[in-house]
């Protein structure tokens, strides 16, 4: 099937914009200047958002879509009333974590001591605010009128009683049957050992956390400031008995911050390598056909078009992210191929042409291909944009715009550079004529070298080669090995963050998470089970219906049994049967529903210890009914990512069984759900693109063969990067997906140019036809490849961002190399003997 027109008309298209800039250079070249140096101002004023963390939760979706019902439905004031079981999203508190040197069990009186002083150290902090000193006190969410305060702290008193474990301290919390209240010792202690009543034994961490007020907006930034004055403050003091780690997620962002900070210098210095690269590799054996500068055109071409793209986006408003940071170090090592390929072009093209003609035959060549791939990789950016998670979509915006100026610089003000270097060129073979005009021969022998080594190499020994069909042979069996490998280890890939992998070994953040994984993994933040239904409680079917749904959860082996379960039901129906509720609910049925609804709302609830469980239930407006109603289960142990979300799927799909609608939410499911949501997005990502790049071929290049190769060079490429990425020890994750999505598009690159070459090769047979695709486009490949591996390098820290970015693009290039220069052309020459003999036969 063959659809000429799209093809024969961009075409025409770009040999007349190849003949302008022939014909007028200049404009070509200052215009794009004039238009980066207009939106190079807006970058100064560019909006970055530093808070990796939360742009790495999803914004829609089922966890989004649950937390916002919850929120509305059970609004949570932190200025007047803190629940530490209902938050829906991780706090901005302060939280630091203490162990002992050497150690050993917590609860010994000097180490508790210390910690009292810590409590005070921390509480007297103060920063300056409009000439007020804001401190704890003035930012602190509240329980009523007071600040809230640390379990331990508000026990420390008893201090002689709790190293003699005269004190029982029971663990994970302590439900005081007679008023109700429940003090959370989780929130305080670590590694805990209990006896079998729950007794705390030995303690082996001491966490402190000061909630901030959430509910003030005003407040927020105020809270930051003095957030990291705390940690700054304590990280610097000194201490006898403990050792002290602060909050990890703070330290992460810190850190993230820096390194980004320290990373903007290498991008001075991943210029000067690649221009050096592409000089080196620009040159030829004949100083008239080399190209030095427009190696080093390539780049500053590269680099106007990121300029340009981030002076964009700032214009029109759209967020930046400091990992957008890597972008122009992305740009630079694999948007500077398709320079290589219209270089290749203009080699090839009739040198005895003038410049004019010589720019119409190169773009007219190169034109179609170089549209091409920057589509493909406008297309993956763009389905990137669909991602739920804002970190993946300003990575894309700002991505997909980088690639739409690259492509129009290439095609304007590189192209102008190649004009102008095609007059120098042109000069230099007249003034050599001139020179060696009375040598015999010399011209048919001058004229008759066109071919560059280099290029040369790859038809005459890589292409021999390659048609030998033993060489065939075994290009096949090495593909089908290598794709085995692939769908192998893709089928094992790990999915989900490791927090514990994320920096060095022996770095603080390390030791910290893992200090908080080992020591507060057990009973973290509750899960919240939410029924949004118009229910008579007081009706025993309905409770045994609640039970029932309460002890699927509780059966569920991760999950903490019912003794741990808060469930405002079930202590409301057990305060009926207290002495004194039977004083004061005199005269009520309970049976009955609005007696059982008044005796809740105006007798049980009105208990200060009671209080905490009003956030637990909606009435309707005139509070005749009770609209939705939550409870709250524990996870009694740390799990490994893919566990925590096989029990987050577990949970979901028990709640989705039950005849009323059930939501399941905590505040950590927007971290475990990230693993779901990128699983099911790198899968739409690879097939919809692999879709795209189909029609886009067929619509274009009028074979649709060549169509479906390149299609499942595509998929093949992405799976065997995904397996060997799990072999490499990479997860599947929302950094590794951003590392996906840019190399998507940047694997459709090579197989589309060689498959383009191959197609417009005028030679008959197939081997020819394999010789002549690898003389045009082999050495760009290798050039693209090789400059890819090599300026990757220059993003590399000990960080495990960095080494999977680095790792992720090294696979690709490599996959996408062998697929472009091997497999591609192999099998195109295989099809295409088929159809030859196929049509002899007839």
């Amino acid at each position: 099937m063959k659809i000429d027109c799209v093809r024969n008309r961009l075409s025409i298209v770009f040999r007349k914009l190849g003949r302008l800039i022939g014909l007028h250079p200049y404009f070509f070249i200052f215009f794009p200047i004039l238009i980066t140096a207009s939106f190079s101002a807006f970058i100064f004023n560019i909006n970055t958002d530093s808070n990796t963390i939360e742009l790495a939760f999803a914004d829609s979706g089922k966890v989004y879509n649950t937390k916002k019902f919850i929120d509305e439905t059970f609004p949570f004031n932190t200025s007047k009333f803190l629940d530490p079981t209902s938050f829906t999203a991780l706090p901005k508190c302060v939280f630091v974590i203490f162990t002992r040197k050497g150690g050993g069990d917590m609860l010994e009186k000097d180490v508790l001591l210390e910690i009292s002083q810590a409590d005070q150290f921390i509480k007297n902090i103060t920063i300056n605010e409009k000439g007020r000193k804001i401190g704890y006190p003035d930012i602190c969410a509240r329980v009523g009128e007071k600040c809230f305060e640390n379990p331990i702290i508000e026990i420390l008193p008893e201090i002689d009683n709790i190293v003699q474990r005269k004190k029982k301290l029971k663990y994970p919390f302590d439900v005081d049957l007679l008023t109700y209240s429940y003090q959370i010792n989780s929130l305080n202690f670590g590694g805990v050992i209990e006896n079998e009543n729950d007794v705390i034994q030995t303690v082996n961490a001491i966490r402190l956390t000061y909630f901030t007020d959430e509910s003030d907006m005003k407040k927020h930034n105020v809270i930051e400031r003095w957030q990291k004055e705390v940690y700054n403050r304590i990280r610097n003091h000194q201490f006898k008995y403990v050792l002290c780690i602060i909050d990890y997620m703070w330290s992460l962002e810190q850190q993230n911050v820096q390194l980004m900070d320290n990373l903007e210098p290498m991008i001075g210095a991943l210029v000067a390598f690649i221009s050096v690269f592409t000089i080196v590799t620009c040159m030829s054996n004949n100083w008239a056909k080399s190209k030095p500068l427009l190696g080093v055109a390539s780049v500053v071409s590269a680099g106007l078009a990121v300029v340009t793209s981030f002076g964009f986006m700032s214009a029109v408003g759209v967020q930046n992210t400091i990992w957008n940071i890597t972008i122009p170090f992305l740009v630079l090592v694999t948007e500077i191929d398709d320079a290589f390929v219209l270089l290749a072009c203009w080699r090839i093209s009739n040198h005895k042409h003038k410049v004019h003609k010589r720019m119409e035959e190169t773009l007219g060549e190169a034109g179609i291909s170089i549209t091409l791939t920057s589509l493909t990789n406008l297309f993956s950016y763009c389905i990137g944009m669909t991602a739920s998670f804002p970190l993946i979509r300003m990575f894309c915006y700002y991505s997909a715009t980088s690639v739409v100026f690259t492509f129009l610089y290439q095609i304007t003000f590189f192209a102008g550079c190649m004009a102008l270097s095609g007059y120098k060129e042109e000069k230099q073979q007249q003034a050599l004529r001139l020179n060696f005009k009375d040598i015999e021969n010399f011209s048919t022998e001058e004229e008759t070298s066109t071919d560059e080594p280099t290029m040369a190499y790859f038809r005459d020994k890589f292409g021999k080669i390659l048609s030998m069909n033993v060489t065939k042979i075994a290009v096949i069996i090495v593909y089908f090995l290598n794709l085995s490998f692939g769908i192998w280890g893709a089928l094992t890939i790990k999915h989900g963050i490791d927090f514990t992998k994320l920096y060095p070994e022996e770095s603080e953040i390390t030791q910290g998470i893992k200090i908080y994984y080992n020591s507060f993994g057990r009973y973290t933040f509750p899960y919240q089970i939410v029924i949004n239904s118009t229910l008579d409680y007081s009706d025993l079917n309905v409770q045994k219906s609640v039970d029932e749904l309460l002890n699927k959860f509780e059966s569920l082996p991760y999950i903490a049994d019912s003794r741990f379960t808060l469930s405002w039901l079930k202590y409301y129906k057990e305060f009926q049967n207290h002495p004194l509720a039977k004083y004061l609910l005199r005269g009520y049925n309970m049976s009955v529903k609005e007696d059982f609804l008044d005796g809740l709302r105006n007798v049980f609830l009105q208990f200060t210890s009671a209080e905490q469980f009003s956030d637990d239930i909606a009435f309707n407006s005139d509070g005749s009914d009770i609209i939705s109603s939550k409870f709250h289960i524990l996870v009694n142990d740390t799990l490994s990512p893919a566990a925590e979300m096989e029990m987050l799927k577990t949970l979901w799909k028990i709640a989705d069984e039950f005849e009323f609608p059930v939501f399941v939410h905590a505040a950590v499911t927007p971290l475990y759900e990230q693993g779901i949501i990128i699983g099911r997005t790198i899968n739409d990502l690879f097939w919809i693109t692999s879709l795209l790049v189909m029609i886009l071929f067929v619509v274009i290049i009028p074979n649709i063969v060549v169509a479906v190769l390149v299609a499942i060079s595509v998929t093949s490429t992405i799976v065997e990067t995904l397996g060997y990425m799990s072999l490499w020890g990479i997860n599947m994750d929302i950094l590794s997906m951003m590392s996906l999505i840019l190399c998507v598009g940047f694997c459709v690159n090579y197989p589309a140019h060689i498959s383009y070459a191959y197609i417009c090769s005028p030679y008959q047979t197939p081997n020819e036809k394999m010789k002549d695709s690898l003389y045009r486009i082999g050495y760009p490949i290798c050039q693209g490849s090789l400059s890819t591996i090599l300026g990757i390098l220059f993003v590399y820290r000990d960080m495990y961002a960095f080494i999977i970015l680095v790792k992720i693009v090294f696979l690709i290039a490599l996959e996408t190399a062998f697929h472009a220069l091997i497999f591609v052309p192999v099998v195109l020459s295989l099809i295409s003997s088929i159809f030859i003999k196929a049509n002899n036969e007839i």
